[in-house]
């Protein structure tokens, strides 16, 4: 499985920041800042952070507290004890226990990662990647002789618990928050020879695991 590298940068808990702030890769706040934020990478806000700022961003994970709007165009995962006052708009929003959220959700269709554009595709042709910030493994499952992507194939995975799912009309996957151990993808598709893959899951990164099926013999 292929790791994606991460690189993050930290704005610690003793600075205070007012402006606007714009970046790629991986910022970490825990700092308090006032402004506004705009990125095309993902945004990790501490138990310490306090943000007065409009955001739009990729994937922002919560655990401190933030005043304003959000525009993810991934994913908002929001962790205890972390607090938001403002309106969400996103593909996804995670709650934990113990989180505050005061303001409306919208919930969108994923948008193309590479794009920034107001128009919105489905999230059947979304094919990029979970956040780099989630411990996950992602693919896309195609057939081997056509190189066409299969949908509705049941990928199921066993390490430290079970978690199953399919893959959409882009034959995309992908599995996140995942503990660490030895797993194995099992990939099953009508019509196909089963698919496997031996893996392991060591800390925060996202691997990539493509699977290609060979088509059962027709009797």
């Amino acid at each position: 499985m292929k790791k994606i590298e991460k690189e993050t940068t930290f704005l610690g808990k003793d600075t205070e920041l007012e402006g606007k702030l714009t970046f790629h890769g991986t910022v970490r706040m825990d700092s308090h800042f006032k402004g506004e934020i705009s990125s095309d990478g993902n945004l990790i806000v501490g138990e310490e952070a306090m943000v007065e700022a409009n955001i739009h961003i990729c994937y922002i994970l919560i655990r401190g507290e933030i005043h304003g709007n959000i525009i993810a165009d991934q994913r908002v995962d929001i962790h205890a004890p972390g607090k938001v006052f403002g309106t969400i708009h996103a593909p996804t929003v995670l709650m934990d226990e113990g989180t505050i959220l005061e303001g409306q959700t919208h919930m969108y269709q994923a948008k193309d990662a590479d794009e920034r554009k107001s128009a919105l595709i489905g999230s059947d042709e979304y094919i990029g990647r979970p956040p780099l910030t989630l411990t996950g493994i992602y693919g896309i499952v195609t057939d081997q002789n056509t190189g066409d992507p299969i949908r509705d194939a049941k990928v199921k995975y066993k390490g430290v618990g079970k978690r199953n799912t399919k893959t959409n009309n882009s034959g995309y996957y992908e599995l996140v928050n995942l503990k660490d151990g030895k797993c194995r993808l099992i990939v099953k598709a009508k019509g196909y020879k089963k698919g496997s893959a031996k893996g392991e899951i060591s800390g925060e990164e996202t691997s990539k695991r493509d699977f290609e099926l060979k088509p059962k013999k027709r009797k």
